[in-house]
């Protein structure tokens, strides 16, 4: 099962922290979340597998 651990602003981000979650060989999906009120730029959900939410949420904190 595929558990969200950060919310990115924009897309950068949320491909800054793929890669550094990548690095530590965990799997990672971006989801972008569209926001309807179009002064908001979209947002970015990060996922990863349930079993590995402790290790990508470590990961996400050092950065």
């Amino acid at each position: 099962m595929w558990t969200s651990v950060y919310m990115a602003r924009d897309r950068e981000k949320a491909q800054l922290l793929r890669s550094a979650i990548e690095e530590k060989n965990i799997i990672v999906m971006i989801r972008c979340i569209r926001v309807p009120d179009k002064a908001v730029e979209d947002c970015y959900e990060i996922l990863v597998p349930a079993a590995e939410l402790e290790e990508a949420l470590d990961v996400i904190i050092d950065e």
